[in-house]
């Protein structure tokens, strides 16, 4: 990942200006389909977007940079669509012990995840960080990579979650397991539930890092990430976090009461005071689908939680 923070200058702003102008848009707005904005006044309205954040941010001394990448092409309504459930959590009597102290913990840390993807114009970030955070488990007991199917979250669920949202649902690895992508590939759309599938994984339970506030301590994730490989949390994305292309994202919104999206964390900084965020955007946005982002940003850590395996 590249570690470069220098803000955008004047000629990379141009340069983004004539990207804009050369790239097809394939996304639709919330209200596209009975207002169809023309796509070159889209691309206009996005580059003065961009030059606009982009001023804001040289006035606030900030140390990331914004660009165009392709989730832009999406609105944030269409990537982001965490809905909030009070579920209780399947808490077990196998949770594994914290396998260290906060005062053994290393200052930096990258812990255990799998291969960046991508949702697509589907909202079902839930079902991609769901898998994720079972996948990560895995590959750091066992030691193997393995891919699960996001489709079966998102077409066997009972809540009729689905593209237009849900939250991390883990019951599904319980019982009756979690399925392999290789059996049931990921579509990005509502399709019904294959049950044909093998469940060559099942998980023992979850839980959620502090069950008692919505964004545990620092040092609370750090000691979950430690202990498990990652944890699945929530953090409230606004356009600066859409446009991020590197750096330490600290343009943190105030006064924010909900999360709107669900992702990984999946390692820590403490000389940046941030977090490795894995995203569900595909490996053109980020940091090679990555963000370092700071701690306590845009309630970043919001049920932060994990798999027991």
């Amino acid at each position: 990942m590249s570690h470069h923070h220098s803000l955008i200058t004047i000629a990379g702003l141009i340069a983004i200006a004539a990207f804009l102008f050369t790239i097809p848009f394939m996304g639709l707005d919330a209200a596209s389909a009975d207002n169809p904005i023309d796509p070159l006044a889209k691309r206009e309205l996005l580059r003065q977007n961009l030059a606009t954040m982009q001023a804001e941010l040289e006035s606030g001394h900030h140390t990331f940079e914004i660009g165009f990448n392709p989730a832009m092409q999406y609105s944030i309504d269409q990537l982001c669509t965490y809905i909030p459930q009070s579920q209780k959590a399947c808490l077990y009597l196998t949770q594994s012990k914290n396998i260290a102290t906060v005062e053994t913990l290393p200052s930096s840390y990258i812990g255990y995840f799998t291969p960046i993807r991508s949702q697509g114009a589907c909202g079902g970030a839930w079902a991609v960080a769901s898998c994720g955070e079972f996948e990560s488990v895995i590959k750091k007991k066992d030691s193997i990579e393995v891919n699960l199917s996001e489709q079966q979250l998102i077409s066997c669920n009972p809540y009729g979650w689905g593209c237009n949202g849900g939250d991390f649902y883990y019951d599904q690895f319980v019982n009756p397991g979690a399925m392999l992508e290789s059996c049931f590939p990921y579509v990005g759309l509502d399709i019904p539930c294959v049950d044909t599938c093998p469940y060559p994984y099942q998980a023992q339970g979850w839980g959620y890092v502090d069950p008692s506030v919505n964004v545990p301590a620092v040092d609370d994730i750090k000691l979950a990430i430690y202990t498990y490989g990652a944890v699945g949390a929530c953090v409230y994305v606004d356009s600066y976090f859409q446009a991020y292309v590197s750096g330490t994202f600290s343009k943190c919104k105030k006064n924010v009461s909900w999360p709107n999206h669900t992702i990984q964390l999946v390692g820590w900084d403490d000389a940046k005071e941030a977090w490795l965020l894995k995203n569900s955007w595909g490996i053109a946005w980020g940091e090679n689908g990555f963000m370092w982002i700071r701690y306590n940003c845009n309630l970043v850590g919001y049920e932060a939680n994990y798999v027991i395996y």
